[in-house]
């Protein structure tokens, strides 16, 4: 039987040990990463890529992390976080980084923002250099004890020491903290020329009117960029949706992250041509499927004593539909997901029998036998685009920085269109982001 006195004892070392369990050294595990904030646009240009005419930046979404927010909208305190002069674009072509783009402008036009700026080329990766052989090289000697060690060690077995004054430039606690919170979430800056750049403190560093840069300091904003620009050209501002608009996907966020190509790899460069004939046979099935049949009158029937006798039926097989002529193709293959196959991209024009133009596009994965399994079709017409709107690729882009593809589409209608996400996983085809409607007028952004 337990003692009253040993019971006691129990109690205070029960009570004792989680006060024992805290310590001063504790370190908090709970605490949370900083949000991943990536923004995503679409590049307009006319004129040729290496020197537009004109061109302008249109913000598509902001990943913060959770889920989309809208480009053009979010933390428009004045401008969208998305277009904050400053903010550096890496344009990308499925993924593989092609130039650099700087806000230097974001206006309000016609209810939606667009950013203008400055266009530069991806300078080369630089070649590190190899480390150059030192002229005396190492020697291996032994002491009296008979123990091999490299020559130059003193005594005492312990390595030279190093150089007080390097030591302490080099130290952590002698370098500078960064400056604002390090957990707040950044998105890319511009890097500026820190030999041309004014001091702060200067009274000539007037800031641009629209930049609010530490005004608020929970904002988010982008980070500095690290690429070096090798060549800056500023076009003039694009306007409306002239003929012969090219379209580019641009990303920007806090991170220099690995190029993750989204470009599928094909075993033989003619199953590429094959993929494309039979994606080109999906889309003039489709079209068949959506025109409305044809309608018939039938003839009257004369009952006489030639057709009064039993006629013995025939099965007719109908012709098959002759295989439409496609303009403007548009074909692409994508490999979205680390060895996850091909996903394909279909849109054509061409003619009906009535010589209206019909605008198809398909998305697409083949099967086990290689023929593709239509996951996604749109047909229309000029007559209905603004029920069923024209469906154009504009390209695949990580939109959530977990090195996985979506689709980029432009839906275009008469008067208007909007730019949406398209997330391809499971067998399906599914939307999962819109800017919503963006008018077409030619009106001129405010000077």
């Amino acid at each position: 039987m337990m003692t009253k006195r040993a019971h006691i004892l129990l109690m205070l070392v029960a009570l004792a040990a989680p006060a024992g369990a805290q310590y001063p050294g504790h370190m908090e595990t709970n605490k949370k990463a900083a949000p991943t904030i990536r923004a995503v646009a679409v590049v307009e240009w006319t004129g040729d890529k290496s020197k537009p005419s004109a061109s302008r930046l249109i913000p598509i979404s902001v990943f913060d992390g959770e889920q989309y927010q809208p480009g053009g909208l979010y933390m428009a305190k004045p401008e969208p976080l998305a277009l904050e002069p400053g903010t550096e674009y890496v344009l990308e072509d499925a993924g593989v980084a092609r130039g650099l783009f700087d806000v230097n402008t974001a206006q309000d036009v016609d209810g939606y923002w667009f950013g203008y700026g400055a266009w530069k080329t991806m300078a080369a990766p630089a070649k590190k250099a190899k480390p150059k052989q030192g002229k005396n090289m190492p020697q291996v000697v032994t002491d009296s004890d008979g123990r091999p060690h490299f020559k130059g060690r003193d005594s005492s077995g312990n390595s030279p020491s190093t150089d007080s004054s390097t030591t302490s430039s080099n130290s952590p606690a002698s370098s500078s903290p960064p400056a604002g919170d390090p957990d707040r979430p950044t998105l890319r800056r511009r890097a500026e020329p820190s030999a041309t750049a004014p001091s702060a403190a200067s009274p000539d560093n007037n800031a641009p009117e629209t930049a609010i840069g530490g005004a608020d300091p929970d904002r988010p904003h982008m980070a500095h960029g690290q690429q070096t620009p090798t060549d800056e050209f500023q076009p003039p501002q694009l306007t409306g949706v002239p003929t012969g608009l090219q379209q580019m996907i641009a990303v920007s966020d806090a991170s220099d992250r690995e190029a993750h190509p989204f470009v599928y790899l094909w075993a033989d460069p003619a199953d590429a041509a094959k993929m494309k004939e039979q994606m080109e046979i999906a889309a003039g099935n489709a079209i068949a499927a959506a025109a409305p049949p044809a309608k018939s009158t039938p003839k009257p029937r004369t009952r006489t004593a030639a057709t009064a006798a039993p006629r013995r039926k025939t099965s007719t097989t109908p012709p098959a539909a002759p295989k439409p002529v496609f303009t403007n193709e548009q074909f692409k293959a994508y490999e979205l997901t680390f060895s996850g196959g091909a996903t394909l991209v279909f849109s054509g024009e061409t003619q009906d029998h009535a010589g209206k133009t019909k605008y198809v596009t398909l998305i697409a994965q083949p099967d086990f036998n290689g023929v593709p399994k239509v996951l996604f079709k749109t047909v229309t017409d000029d007559d209905h685009l603004d029920v069923t709107p024209k469906m154009r690729l504009v390209d695949a882009v990580d939109a959530k920085a977990n090195n996985r593809g979506d689709l980029v589409f432009e839906l275009r209608r008469n008067r208007d269109r909007e730019f949406v996400i398209y997330r391809i996983g499971s067998g399906q085809a599914e939307q999962v982001f819109t800017t919503g409607s963006l008018s077409n007028s030619p009106s001129s952004p405010p000077a």
